[in-house]
């Protein structure tokens, strides 16, 4: 393997490898395509083009020919209606065209590791649904297309606000098709807000709002009641960047990168980070310290790629486009709630039942994405370390900042890290 496949199985996938490997057939040899090249080039029966993006428009599409081969994981069983719905779709349309699907009842890592595996071969399926986070390991290893030619050609990549297309671009190419998002709001609960004298649709103005809500709150001295909760430290996983420490850092008007793509350590806003049921459950934008333009965090969630190796390109786009239709967004994402990736979607009947599904698509007009970088995963161990510590009383808010930097700094590099 080489550099960049190394920074991607981590140790966490390290032991899982092994177990994998015996039933990494689902996602291997199987599932090559065999039919025509899309617009990477032909290749032999059962081979696999070339890596990488192949500079080549998509064609119209209407001779895909040969096999499509869709792999991707569920547990919870409500996708494979729809992944044979799509499929079935792209048969009627195309004669010549088979849709052969791999169905894994397992976990999204345990999915990932065995992916990886196939991928590293040259194995892999045409068309695969992992999460959005992985883009930029995935495009820095050369295992998945770039898809900027296609949906410059697709008419429902209007449907797809800005702030969701960023969410899925990397290094300036668009490299995935997200359908449900996800999305973090303010969380509070309803009584116990009422119960120290506040508003049932309590709504901060800044994030002074937010503590002094939560001081009225534990001045209440109301039982098993926490006036504040945020994630802190290595427990709690991506949610101590993504719950926690990122939405109070863009709060006070910092960020996670600069304009120049490093990753920002010691500054003010990182310095005041952590320094300070359904119908009882409310949910807000996050306001900012100044009380500016308040905003919520989005992320691309689940999404499918299409395989820098596939020999059959142009039928792996087929089959999301078909899988990405309005109508299996919307009855999709009613089914398992979420934000949806394109605005029509949101006016599925099924969908529009819900308040809070409807709510949460309409707050991603205001959504910032956290970049598809694959520095990312490292960003948040540093988070975790520097959040524990404060929250331990180890360190401050000042000298926690400052190991912040060194933490990003030893895992990232110098020249990829900046104080402000």
């Amino acid at each position: 393997m080489d550099e960049v496949v190394r920074q991607i199985i981590t140790r966490r996938r390290f032991l899982q490898l092994a177990a994998a490997s015996a039933v990494v057939a689902a996602c291997s040899p199987s599932a090559v395509s065999t039919g025509s090249s899309g617009p990477g080039g032909s290749t032999a029966a059962g081979g696999s083009a070339p890596a990488g993006g192949s500079g080549v428009p998509p064609s119209s599409g209407g001779g895909v020919t040969g096999t499509i081969n869709v792999s991707y994981p569920d547990e919870a069983g409500l996708k494979p209606k729809y992944v044979e719905q799509a499929a079935a779709a792209v048969k009627a349309q195309f004669s010549g065209a088979d849709v052969k699907i791999d169905l894994q009842k397992v976990g999204d890592d345990d999915f990932y590791t065995k992916l990886l595996l196939a991928l590293d071969s040259g194995t892999g399926p045409d068309v695969f649904h992992v999460g959005g986070s992985s883009i930029g390991e995935l495009a820095d290893a050369s295992y998945i297309e770039p898809l900027d030619d296609y949906v410059s050609q697709w008419a429902d990549w209007s449907q797809y606000p800005d702030a969701v297309k960023s969410g899925v671009t990397y290094k300036g190419s668009v490299w995935a098709i997200p359908y449900g998002l996800d999305m973090r709001w303010l969380y509070y609960r309803k009584d116990d807000l009422q119960k120290a004298g506040l508003a049932a649709d309590w709504q901060p103005a800044n994030v002074q709002g937010i503590l002094d809500a939560a001081n009225a709150v534990k001045n209440a001295k109301e039982s098993n009641v926490l006036p504040y909760a945020l994630y802190a430290g290595p427990a709690g996983s991506s949610g101590t960047a993504d719950h926690a420490f990122v939405p109070l850092l863009w709060a006070y008007g910092g960020e996670l990168q600069d304009s120049s793509g490093k990753w920002i350590g010691d500054s003010p806003a990182t310095k005041k980070v952590k320094a300070a049921t359904e119908k009882n459950v409310g949910y807000v934008l996050h306001p900012t310290e100044t009380g500016g333009p308040s905003f919520t965090i989005g992320g691309p969630g689940t999404c499918w790629y299409i395989s820098s190796r596939s020999a059959n390109k142009q039928g792996a786009w087929e089959f999301i486009k078909a899988f990405n239709t309005a109508d299996i967004v919307g009855k999709l994402n009613a089914e398992d709630p979420h934000p949806v990736a394109r605005k029509d979607a949101a006016d599925v009947a099924e969908f529009k039942a819900s308040k809070y599904n409807v709510d949460a698509t309409a707050a991603l007009e205001k959504a910032k994405f956290v970049p598809p970088d694959p520095g990312y995963s490292k960003v948040i161990e540093a988070i975790q370390k520097a959040t524990a510590r404060v929250a331990a009383g180890e360190l401050g808010p000042d000298d926690a900042a400052k190991r912040y930097t060194d933490d990003l700094t030893q895992a990232l590099g110098a020249d990829k890290v900046v104080s402000q």
